[in-house]
């Protein structure tokens, strides 16, 4: 596999809150060169007025005015956004939702192109997915996995109001959804035979206490279909329970049923901080586990660690889409990396004919 550095796109987010903040501070640190080529879509005027407005360090940025113009160790400013555009730090208008949906459909555009390598975004109002558009299909829909070191937790519905949440549980969703982290598990995060639980949509209800009408009629068949298809994957399991007892650190992933289930959790764990990434889709694309937090913007409060996470998160899922290219070519290169235990000698430099 290449040592090449990885373009990462990165979009600017919302002019008015803190993206701008987590780009520069990020940055500061000239070791992240070392690794990737960073061009953010956005605007270098508007990078500089933050700055500016936090009173951070001068480093140089570079401006760019098409994307082919892109050089290593220095932070490329892609210009997108008019030079009339103006700052509103801490407010929310209609002027910067416009301008972060602007900025993320090219990105997106140049990362379906095969431009940038990887995209990461920075916090804005709007949903980003929805400014992808792609004619390459995947195996298994898209899913939401909130990251933080061996921490993974699923969404099995996200951005749904509580009064909702009952109609999107449904026995095949549940499925559906298992198999789509089980897929991300395996191509993304080269696990070989991911273990996954289930959490339990009731109250004290896990499989060890006493499950509730929708954990026997929906969750429980559906644990059981996908583990008589192969899936290591257990449950439903009390979240409370299982997360109070650390029960989570046997598996490598967690399917919460609801929003508030998996955040809480994840943010109690994480401190606060950590990555979101949308598996299951054709290009690479994370994000920090950050909301927009026009409160913060222009007070220089913020950390900008859960941005570098989710950039060295986007490098490492880029390689290792690579590595399962190329081990899926040679079945036998992986059958033998997975043994492990024995003393064949085996000639896998040769391709296969």
């Amino acid at each position: 596999m290449s040592n090449k550095l990885i373009k990462v796109g990165i979009g600017q987010g919302d002019t008015n809150g803190i993206a701008c903040e987590l780009i520069l501070k990020a940055f500061e640190d000239n070791r992240l060169y070392e690794f990737c080529i960073p061009i953010v879509y956005g605007s270098s005027k508007i990078l500089a007025y933050h700055r500016k407005a936090l009173n951070l360090p001068s480093y140089n940025l570079s401006n760019i005015n098409q994307i082919q113009d892109f050089g290593p160790n220095r932070l490329n400013i892609l210009n997108i956004l008019s030079e009339e555009t103006v700052v509103y730090l801490g407010k929310q208008t209609q002027e910067g939702t416009n301008d972060s949906e602007k900025i993320i459909t090219k990105a997106f555009d140049d990362l379906n192109a095969g431009t940038i390598d990887v995209l990461l975004t920075t916090p804005m109002t709007i949903n980003p997915i929805h400014c992808l558009k792609s004619d390459k299909k995947m195996p298994h829909p898209s899913i939401d996995i909130l990251i933080n070191n061996d921490l993974r937790i699923a969404l099995a519905s996200d951005k749904v109001s509580f009064s909702e949440v009952l109609s999107h549980i449904t026995k095949d969703s549940i499925v559906n959804k298992i198999k789509a982290l089980n897929y991300a598990l395996i191509h993304d995060f080269l696990l070989t035979s991911p273990r996954i639980a289930v959490l339990s949509l009731n109250p004290h209800a896990g499989i060890n206490d006493n499950p509730g009408k929708e954990e026997k009629e929906i969750i429980m068949p559906a644990v059981k279909e996908v583990s008589e298809s192969g899936i290591f994957c257990f449950g439903p399991y009390s979240a409370d329970t299982f997360f109070g007892s650390e029960d989570y650190l046997n598996f490598d992933a967690i399917l919460a049923l609801y929003h508030d289930q998996g955040t809480i959790a994840f943010q109690t764990l994480s401190s606060n901080e950590g990555v979101r990434y949308t598996a299951n889709l054709p290009v690479v694309f994370t994000s920090p586990n950050q909301t927009v937090s026009f409160d913060k913007a222009g007070k220089n409060e913020v950390s900008p660690d859960s941005f570098r996470d989710a950039l060295y998160l986007a490098i490492d899922l880029y390689k290792n889409r690579q590595i399962d290219q190329q081990i899926r070519k040679n079945p036998l290169k992986k059958q033998y990396f997975e043994r492990g235990s024995d003393n064949e000698k085996l000639d896998l430099t040769k391709d296969e004919e």
